[in-house]
């Protein structure tokens, strides 16, 4: 008898619970936004951009003469090293290998030099965004303000659907522009 009254009890709470939910989630003001298209179409997050893939380019440009002229030696060496003494072709692979060794130096120093120009440019701009999202949510009275990169089946955040209305993704970024551009 316990367990029938157990069950039953259940079986209202539920009923009332799933009624509930839909009621209350009508009253709130769902927004949906992509935190990407915001950053893809800022026109300051794209200077910050530019300016990382200038710094990348440098070094890549430099990296690669480099990377270019340790073949060659290992090709020198391949071609030659029959011909050469012991000591000429140790002497050879000993450089080699100092100067690979000193590439891979130069490669994890350029690659921390473009992080942390990333890092310096696009923080603030990560931070702006993040208050005016808080803000926008707080100004038009949204509840919730769900990040979508793609929609449906494909999507990398579980957002199936949502109509093209929720999205603020333009306000927010005009916003970002405006805030972020005066400086």
């Amino acid at each position: 008898m316990k367990n029938r009254f157990a069950a039953s009890l259940l079986a209202v709470f539920l009923l009332l619970a799933f009624w509930a939910v839909p009621a209350a989630a009508a009253e709130g003001r769902i927004a949906t936004m992509s935190v990407q298209k915001v950053l893809d179409n800022s026109a300051v997050a794209g200077e910050a951009r530019r300016k990382i893939e200038a710094e990348f380019e440098k070094h890549r440009t430099s990296l690669q003469r480099e990377q270019r002229e340790l073949e060659e030696l290992h090709q020198e060496i391949e071609q030659k090293s029959a011909v050469w003494s012991e000591q000429v072709r140790t002497q050879k692979e000993r450089e080699l290998q100092r100067r690979y060794r000193e590439f891979e130096a130069r490669n994890e120093d350029a690659q921390l030099a473009v992080q942390e120009l990333e890092q310096e440019l696009m923080e603030p701009v990560l931070g702006a965004l993040n208050e005016i999202i808080d803000e926008v949510g707080r100004e038009n009275g949204y509840d919730l303000i769900l990040e979508y990169t793609m929609k449906g089946l494909r999507t990398r955040t579980g957002l199936l659907y949502a109509t093209d209305s929720l999205d603020i993704s333009i306000k927010v970024q005009e916003k970002l522009d405006a805030r972020l551009g005066d400086e």
